[in-house]
């Protein structure tokens, strides 16, 4: 039959319930702010009613409700966005990495500046041609030897840069390296933590949370797509190879490269080179392996050829002290490169015959080299040659800035939409708390009044008359 007991059960249930809606209201205020935090909600249902049978049966129309109770902690997470989003970021970051390493080289080289590699191979040229029209002017040809010099040094500068960039980039595939080796350590960890609590009926909403910043990152890294098992763990893999699969994570490592031992390439510890997709591991990679690779050799390539022509025709000549087979040039590429230390002022080929001060025709020819076409099979000059390998680097920088800020306007939209799934409304949260209190003085007012009630019973009964 109905008891006192009973309906306190139901009331004090209520109030810890109530408590508890409050509590998770206010882990998710206090979280409001924090990366990777997906809003939780209490699931309210109603207790196991109790059937009226015997004695009881006329005093009820049917079964006596067992009040209230949750059920679970929902975690508000849409996988559908989480693979979405993951698959856009990866590429933003691809291109973003090749934007920031295109810009620092592009500042490398300026040649947007005075200090450019064309101004001063106009200024070379035109140093020959001045000195052209007056051979036997000395302070001509000192102002010569110290254009030659400064275009010899820029492009000393400019090996040295783009060497050094490309070496910095295998720092950062080292570091990203062990990023990917340190993520996928704690989510073989948070795997094994989350089966655990799924397998005796609770909620890890956390552990979920802290798991999914970490295949966020994964994603970010190398384009790492996660699978969720049946038992709650996730399997991850980078470029088709298992990179976690339940309690286990399988390591990336570095090695130098067998042809190129400067550069250094990516290996999963069972010997296979690691090919990224996506990601900033794959536009880290892209730029070092291709685009400062393709400049290092198209400066060297331009240095050499400087070198060679030049040199073919000033050996020829014949110089103010008659000095002639002197190279004017030393070196074979851009690192190298440098005015000939042995030659001096006087020793300028100039002349095509000894003992002709005033002749100009070795001056003419070297002058002429600007509209030689002596690059790429004969169809461009040491200047197109080069302004076509910078026009390329423009063009290629600029395609990495644009695809950077469009796949980074998608990755935010996902972003909005997953938030707007699983991030926190502090209004909401609000409205809630103050549901939940309402229910939860209502809930009290419950039982005071059953304590009224009790005190009547075991106080005042038997009193009637006194």
């Amino acid at each position: 039959m109905p008891t006192i007991s009973s309906g306190i059960s139901i009331a004090l249930q209520a109030v810890l319930t109530q408590s508890q809606v409050m509590e998770i209201a206010g882990h998710n205020v206090a979280n409001a702010s924090t990366p990777g935090y997906r809003r939780q909600s209490a699931v309210l249902v109603t207790g196991t009613p109790t059937s009226i049978n015997g004695a009881d049966h006329l005093l009820g129309a049917g079964q006596r409700g067992g009040g209230v109770t949750i059920e679970k902690i929902q975690r508000f997470n849409l996988s559908f966005f989480d693979g979405r989003y993951r698959s856009v970021s990866a590429e933003a970051k691809n291109w973003e990495a090749q934007s920031e390493i295109l810009s620092q080289l592009e500042a490398t080289l300026a040649e947007n500046t005075d200090d450019g590699l064309l101004p001063k191979l106009d200024q070379f040229w035109a140093g020959w041609q001045s000195l052209a029209n007056d051979p036997t002017n000395t302070s001509l040809r000192t102002i010569l030897l110290d254009d030659a010099s400064a275009l010899a040094t820029a492009f000393n500068r400019r090996a040295t840069q783009i060497t050094q960039l490309r070496s910095d980039q295998n720092l950062t595939v080292g570091s990203k390296v062990e990023e990917i080796n340190s993520l996928a350590g704690q989510v073989a960890q948070l795997n094994g933590e989350i089966s655990r609590v799924l397998s005796v009926g609770e909620q890890p909403n956390d552990l979920m949370d802290t798991r999914d910043l970490a295949l966020d990152r994964l994603a970010e890294l190398a384009g790492a797509v996660s699978s969720e098992q049946k038992n709650g763990e996730v399997m991850v893999s980078i470029g088709g190879h298992v990179l976690v699969v339940g309690h286990d994570s399988f390591k990336l490592e570095t090695r130098a490269n067998a042809v190129d031992t400067s550069i250094k390439d990516v290996y999963w510890q069972d010997g296979q080179q690691l090919t990224p997709s996506t990601g900033e591991l794959k536009g880290t990679l892209e730029v070092r392996d291709s685009v400062l690779t393709g400049q290092l050799s198209g400066l060297n390539t331009l240095a050499s050829g400087l070198i060679t022509q030049a040199n073919a025709i000033h050996t020829t000549g014949f110089g103010l002290n008659n000095a002639t087979g002197l190279n004017f040039f030393s070196g074979t590429n851009a690192a190298s490169i440098a005015v000939n230390p042995a030659l001096d002022a006087a020793s300028i080929a100039t002349s095509s015959a000894t003992g002709q001060e005033g002749n100009n025709v070795i001056a003419l020819q070297i002058a002429g080299l600007k509209s030689v076409k002596g690059m790429s099979a004969g169809t461009a000059t040491l200047n197109e040659f080069y302004n076509a390998q910078i026009t390329q680097l423009g063009v290629t920088t600029q395609r990495a800035a644009n695809n950077s800020y469009q796949h980074g306007l998608v990755k935010q939209a996902l972003s909005d939409q997953r938030e707007s799934v699983a991030g926190v409304s502090l209004d909401e949260e609000a409205a809630n708390m103050a549901k939940a209190q309402k229910a939860y003085q209502a809930a009290a007012r419950v039982l005071t009044a059953y304590d009224e009630m009790l005190n009547l019973i075991i106080n005042n009964m038997g009193l009637v008359g006194r």
